[in-house]
């Protein structure tokens, strides 16, 4: 696997060279610093750019094209990463050596088109509708909303934002603000181009080059890490009561002075090793030993610079369960863990790694990341987590202090469902 980078002026292009799909897939990323009143519009934007072309202008022709173009999948998404927001558009379509002479640059061109020529102005309000949705569901996910709940008393900080926008932002939102916020994006954001399959470089460039038509230049690139959270005396304590069926507990962590070791390889080990899997230190001592806890995870976000222990807890037990991952973190900071506990985490870690690599969009994350963040690519990434030591692990864990603790509990004693329930995050980890 090769990959090769151009600098097309507006924008970077990187070509990774792969034999190991029989599709090709495309990704183009737009990244801006994240500004909270820019959120909700950002999300409608991915929608309304996804629904319509000037080629396909309405939802229908557009899903009858990508089917003639041998089933082609279209995805889009809005992610943060540290200060940054990036809304993502992603393609992927059988390799032209399948299908026929040229389809490769059909492919490509249709992907182009909906960046370039989206009609802005079809199925407003329905898209509308569709946010609208997404941003009063949060409620109907008790450990998503726990974790925002949380991180919104951070103020802010970028954390601290609801992903989902904001229903006041969107009431107000003209279909000419949309088209004047897209003129920005293709403007102002830093672009990356990602192209992963068995092409010729020659012929993917020279499609771009033609028909990727951005003007701008010079663009403004930031830090991405946030700032750190400032010390607190006494660890902040936040509840609230709803009709659960189980208590949700979020601690919250500030990460103090990390080296770039830190950042990239001894906390991600840490943390699998904390709670990570059921392997992990807290299922032992919180769920296995006590029975404490339906479910207890661990979340590092680096670039944040914060730590995340969440659970969900038979109700009442909350304080035995906060007094458990304390000794835990004890421990682990007196270097009382076995050796069998580190390696399982590296290994858990480097199976993660490889596993990515069998998957053209792992393949994309896996190069962003070198060119957002300046990481090794995966294989030396692989043999930097293979040296992480038992001092690592301890020298890191001082640079980890408590900040603050959200609790949701049920707001009667008789709602105690003792079911055994899991509950999983889907938060991108960096």
């Amino acid at each position: 696997m090769k990959c090769t980078s151009y600098d097309m002026n507006a924008y970077k292009l990187h070509i990774i060279k792969t034999d190991k799909f029989k599709t090709i897939t495309v990704g183009v990323a737009f990244r801006r610093k994240i500004v909270k009143e820019e959120i909700t519009i950002r999300n409608l934007l991915k929608e309304l750019m996804i629904n319509a072309t000037e080629s396909y202008p309405d939802e229908r022709k557009l899903i009858i094209a990508t089917e003639e173009l041998y089933d082609l999948k279209l995805l889009a998404s809005n992610y943060r990463i540290g200060n940054d927001t990036i809304l993502s558009f992603r393609t992927r379509f059988l390799n032209e050596k399948y299908t026929e002479e040229g389809m490769n640059k059909e492919s490509i061109k249709f992907l182009i088109d909906m960046i370039f020529k989206p009609k802005l102005d079809v199925d407003f309000d329905k898209c509308k509708k569709k946010i609208e949705k997404s941003i009063i569901s949060l409620k109907d996910n008790k450990i998503k909303y726990s974790l925002f709940k949380l991180l919104e008393t951070t103020k802010d900080m970028p954390y601290s934002y609801n992903s989902y926008g904001y229903i006041d932002d969107l009431e107000k939102i003209t279909i000419d603000d949309i088209k004047s916020y897209y003129e920005s994006l293709i403007r102002d954001d830093i672009v990356d181009v990602y192209v992963v399959g068995d092409a010729v470089d020659g012929e993917i460039k020279n499609i771009f080059r033609e028909y990727f038509k951005l003007t701008t230049f010079h663009k403004q690139d930031i830090s991405l890490i946030s700032k750190e959270l400032e010390t607190t005396k006494k660890v902040l304590e936040f509840r609230e009561k709803d009709n659960v069926n189980q208590t949700q507990l979020v601690m919250l962590y500030g990460l103090h002075n990390l080296t770039d070791d830190d950042r990239k390889y001894i906390l991600p080990v840490y943390c699998e090793m904390l709670g990570g899997s059921s392997n992990s230190i807290l299922f032992d001592n919180v769920r296995e030993k006590n029975s404490y806890a339906y479910y207890v995870n661990a979340l590092v976000k680096s670039y944040d610079n914060i730590f995340i222990i969440y659970s969900g807890i038979e109700n009442g037990n909350d304080k035995n369960v906060i007094k458990i991952i304390n000794k835990s973190f004890k421990s682990i900071g007196k270097g009382d863990f076995s050796l069998e506990k580190l390696d399982g985490a590296k290994e858990t870690i480097i199976s993660s790694i490889m596993a990515s690599l069998d998957n053209p969009m792992g393949i994309i994350s896996n190069y962003y990341a070198m060119e957002l963040v300046n990481s090794l690519d995966a294989l030396d990434r692989i043999e930097r987590i293979k040296k992480v030591t038992k001092e690592d692990i301890v020298n890191v864990s001082k640079k980890i202090s408590e900040n603050r603790i959200f609790i949701l509990e049920a707001d009667n004693e008789e709602n105690n469902d003792k079911e055994d329930k899991w509950g999983y995050l889907l938060w991108k980890t960096w």
